[in-house]
C-alpha cells in the first residue's frame, strides 16, 4: 500500500480528489442522512442488530460500490462515526503497518459497531490467534495481507468462522456481540453470515491464482494492494504500467467469474477510473494520513494564494 514516504502521494490525491470531495461534503452528508446509528438494546436479540457488513453486501449484490477508507494514525473512538457521516460504508484499521495492538484500536471498533458502517481490521500477518483476537474485539471483516493461494485462502476463512463452517473459538457476551445475551447456536449462525473476508492479491503468483483465491467458500473480496503488487511486478507505484494493469484485468475477470468482488487501495482519481472501468466495486479513498495531509495542504495554499 502507499505509505506517507511515496513520492507524489499528496499531491496525486490533493490535486485530483479531495478537491471534488471538499465540494460535496454537504451535498454527502444530505445523501446519507438516512444511515442513522444502530443500538443493540438487551431485549433485542444481540447480534444480528449490528451486522453492518449487511449494508456493504447489500451494495454489492445490487450492483453498487462499497466504498472506505484505511485508519493507519487516528485511532480515536468516534473515526469510524466521522468516516460514516462523510458517507463511507465501511473504514479498515490497519494492523500491519502501524505497530498498533487490537487495544489500540478496541475504543474505535466499539463505537464503529453503533453506526451503520461496516468495520475491518487487517491483520500483521497469517496467525489463527491474530485473526480469531481481531473478531473477538469486534472486527466485522479481516483482511489478510499476501495470500497467495486457494490453500492460504481456504485456511483462514477456517479461522474465521465457528464451527462447522470453521475452526473459531467460542466465546460470547464480550466485545464481538456486544456483551449482550442470547443463545450461543444462534450468536455463531449470525457471526459467520456477518464475517467478511478480503484477501490481498499483492504478487504475481496470487494474480495468477485469483480464480482459484475467489472460488473459496468465504470469500468476500478480492483486494489488490497496488503497491506492494506494482513493487513485485518491478514497477514500484507505477499504476499505469501495462502489466499492472493486465493484472487488475486478470483480478477483475476472476472476482467476476467466482461472485465475488474486486477492490483496490486508491490514492488518484486514475486508478480509481482504471479500477470502475475494469468493474472493481470496492475502493478504498487513501486513507486517514493521506487525506488530513492533502485536504489541510490544499486549504493552506488556498489561504496563501489570498495572502
Amino acid at each position: 500500500m502507499l505509505m506517507p514516504g511515496d513520492a507524489g502521494v499528496s499531491e496525486r490525491v490533493m490535486g485530483e480528489t479531495l478537491p471534488a470531495l471538499a465540494g460535496s461534503a454537504v451535498a454527502g452528508n444530505a445523501q446519507n442522512s438516512h444511515r442513522g446509528t444502530r443500538i443493540c438494546s438487551p431485549d433485542r436479540g444481540g447480534y444480528a442488530e449490528v451486522m453492518t457488513t449487511a449494508h456493504v453486501r447489500e451494495r454489492l449484490a445490487s450492483g453498487k460500490t462499497a466504498l472506505g477508507t484505511f485508519i493507519l494514525e487516528f485511532a480515536t473512538p468516534g473515526i469510524g462515526a466521522i468516516c460514516a457521516r462523510a458517507g463511507a460504508d465501511w473504514v479498515l484499521y490497519d494492523l500491519e503497518h502501524t505497530g498498533w495492538s487490537l487495544d489500540a484500536i478496541r475504543p474505535a471498533l466499539a463505537v464503529s459497531r453503533r453506526e451503520d458502517i461496516a468495520s475491518f481490521v487487517r491483520v500483521a500477518g497469517h496467525s489463527q490467534h491474530l485473526v480469531s483476537t481481531a473478531l473477538d474485539a469486534g472486527a466485522e471483516g479481516i483482511m489478510m495481507p499476501y495470500v497467495d493461494s486457494a490453500a492460504q485462502a481456504a485456511e483462514i476463512v477456517q479461522w474465521m468462522h465457528f464451527p462447522p463452517a470453521g475452526r473459531r473459538g467460542s466465546a460470547f457476551g464480550i466485545a464481538h456481540d456486544l456483551y449482550s445475551p442470547g443463545a450461543p447456536a444462534d450468536k455463531q449462525a449470525a457471526a459467520n453470515a456477518s464475517a467478511m473476508f478480503l484477501p490481498q492479491i499483492e504478487t504475481p503468483a496470487a494474480v495468477e491464482a485469483a480464480e482459484e483465491i475467489g472460488a473459496v467458500e468465504g470469500v468476500d473480496v478480492i483486494f489488490v494492494g497496488p503497491l506492494d503488487l506494482s513493487t513485485n511486478l518491478g514497477r514500484p507505484g507505477d499504476f499505469t504500467n501495462p502489466e499492472f494493469l493486465a493484472a487488475l484485468d486478470t483480478v477483475a475477470a476472476a472476482a467476476k467469474a467466482t461472485g465475488t468482488a474486486a477492490g483496490i487501495f486508491s490514492t488518484s482519481d486514475q486508478l480509481s477510473a482504471a479500477a470502475l472501468e475494469r468493474g472493481y466495486s470496492v475502493i478504498s479513498l487513501a486513507g486517514d494520513i493521506f487525506t488530513y495531509q492533502a485536504a489541510l495542504a490544499a486549504g493552506l495554499t488556498a489561504i496563501r494564494e489570498r495572502d
